[in-house]
C-alpha cells in the first residue's frame, strides 16, 4: 500500500512538472493573450467611465451594442480562448520549436501597439488626426464622430493582432486563430463599408435588402399583422434606394426604412467568411461542404428575416425606442446563436454523434415495440 501511494505521489509530481514545463513553453502565447486582453479591458474601462476623447462615445456604453458597437470585442475574446483550448497541443509544440527572439520581440511589440493606440487617441491627441483622415476620405459628416473612429479602431486592433499572431506562429498560427481574427477583421470591414457608403448607397449589397424585406413582410402578415411594403420609399444620392416596411396591430403602428445592414447582409458576409475559414481547418468532403454551406447560408438569411420581424413586433407593442434597443443590442444575438448552433451541428454530424444517437433511438424504439407486442400477446 505504501509503495502504491508513493508511486501515485510521484506520478502527480511528474504531471505537475509537465504542466509547469508547458506553461514555460507558451510564455510568448501568454504574453500575446495578455496584450490582447489588456487592450479590450482598457477600451472597456474608458467606455464605462465615459472618459473617451470622442464625445459621442460617452453618450452610451458601446460594449452593450452589437451594430456599430463593441460587443463583438467580447465575442472575439471568447473565440480566442476557445481556439486556444482547442489547439493547445499545437500551440505548445509550436512554441517549443520557436527560437527566433527577434520575431518574438516584434510579435509582442505589435500586440502592444493597439493599447498604445487607445491611449494615444484618448489622451495624446491622436483623435484629431483620425478625424482629419476621415475628412480627407470624405466621410459623411453625420458618420464622422462615431462611426468612422469606431470602424478605424476595429481595423487597427485586427491588423496588429493578425501581425502579432503571424510573427509568433507563422501561417500555422493564423490558421489556429482564424475564426476569432476573421470576426474582428470582418466586423471592422463591414463597419467601414457602411461608414463610407451609408444607408442604402452601396448598391450591390442594397439589392439584398428588398427580397429580405419582402420575406419579413410575408412572415408578419402570416402571424396576423397588417403590413405594407413600399419600394423605393426613399430614393436619393444621399440615402440610396430604401424600402419601407409599415406594420399595424389595431391602433398601434411602427415603420422603418431598410438599409443593407438592417437587412442582415453583413451577417451573410460574416457567415461566408467564418465558414470558409472553418472549412479550411477541417477534412470535410467537398460535397458535404457544399451542402453544409448552402444550409448555413439559408439559415443565416432566414435568421435575419426573423430578426426584422421581431424588431417590428417589439416596436408595435412596446414603442420605437424599444425597437431601436433591440436593433442595436440584441437583434445581432440571433445570428450569434444561429452560427453557434450551426457549427456545433456540423461538428456533431462529422463526429458521427448524430448517427450514433439515431441508431440508439432506433434500437430503443424497436425494443419498446417488441415489449409492447409481448404484453399485447399476454393480454
Amino acid at each position: 500500500m505504501l509503495l502504491r501511494s508513493e508511486m501515485k505521489r510521484e506520478s502527480h509530481i511528474k504531471q505537475a512538472f509537465g504542466r509547469l514545463s508547458e506553461v514555460k513553453d507558451v510564455r510568448l502565447h501568454a504574453l500575446l493573450l495578455s496584450s490582447f486582453f489588456i487592450t479590450i479591458l482598457l477600451i472597456l474601462s474608458l467606455d464605462f467611465l465615459n472618459i473617451e476623447a470622442f464625445g459621442s462615445f460617452n453618450q452610451k456604453l458601446l460594449f452593450e451594442l452589437t451594430w456599430k458597437g463593441r460587443m463583438f470585442y467580447l465575442f472575439f475574446v471568447w473565440l480566442l480562448m476557445l481556439e486556444t483550448v482547442l489547439d493547445w497541443e499545437a500551440i505548445v509544440e509550436r512554441q517549443r520549436m520557436f527560437r527566433n527572439r527577434l520575431r518574438a520581440l516584434l510579435a509582442f511589440v505589435f500586440a502592444a501597439v493597439p493599447s498604445l493606440y487607445v491611449l494615444s487617441v484618448n489622451f495624446l491627441g491622436l483623435d484629431q488626426l483620425i478625424l482629419d483622415l476621415g475628412q480627407a476620405l470624405q466621410i459623411s459628416q453625420g458618420f464622422m464622430n462615431e462611426h468612422w473612429p469606431l470602424s478605424f479602431e476595429y481595423l487597427i486592433l485586427a491588423s496588429f493582432f493578425i501581425l502579432a499572431v503571424w510573427l509568433a506562429y507563422g501561417a500555422v498560427g493564423l490558421k489556429s486563430f482564424s475564426i476569432s481574427l476573421s470576426l474582428l477583421a470582418g466586423m471592422g470591414s463591414i463597419y467601414l463599408l457602411d461608414t463610407i457608403w451609408p444607408f442604402g448607397t452601396f448598391k450591390p449589397m442594397q439589392l439584398v435588402a428588398v427580397p429580405t424585406a419582402a420575406f419579413a413582410v410575408a412572415l408578419l402578415d402570416l402571424i396576423g399583422y397588417t403590413v405594407k411594403l413600399t419600394y423605393p420609399f426613399v430614393s436619393s444620392p444621399e440615402y440610396g434606394a430604401l424600402p419601407r416596411i409599415e406594420v399595424w396591430k389595431g391602433e398601434e403602428y411602427a415603420f422603418a426604412d431598410l438599409g443593407w445592414p438592417c437587412a442582415g447582409v453583413h451577417s451573410l458576409l460574416l457567415f461566408i467568411l467564418i465558414t470558409l475559414v472553418f472549412f479550411k481547418r477541417t477534412t470535410i468532403q467537398r460535397e458535404r461542404r457544399i451542402s453544409f454551406f448552402l444550409i448555413g447560408a439559408a439559415g443565416t438569411y432566414f435568421t435575419n428575416v426573423l430578426r426584422i420581424a421581431s424588431y417590428f413586433t417589439i416596436s408595435v407593442h412596446y414603442g420605437q425606442d424599444a425597437g431601436v434597443i433591440f436593433h442595436d443590442s440584441y437583434g445581432e444575438l440571433y445570428f450569434v446563436a444561429w452560427i453557434f448552433i450551426y457549427f456545433m451541428s456540423v461538428v456533431a454530424i462529422q463526429s458521427g454523434k448524430i448517427s450514433e444517437l439515431a441508431r440508439t433511438l432506433r434500437k430503443r424504439s424497436k425494443a419498446l415495440r417488441i415489449n409492447d407486442s409481448k404484453r399485447a400477446g399476454k393480454g
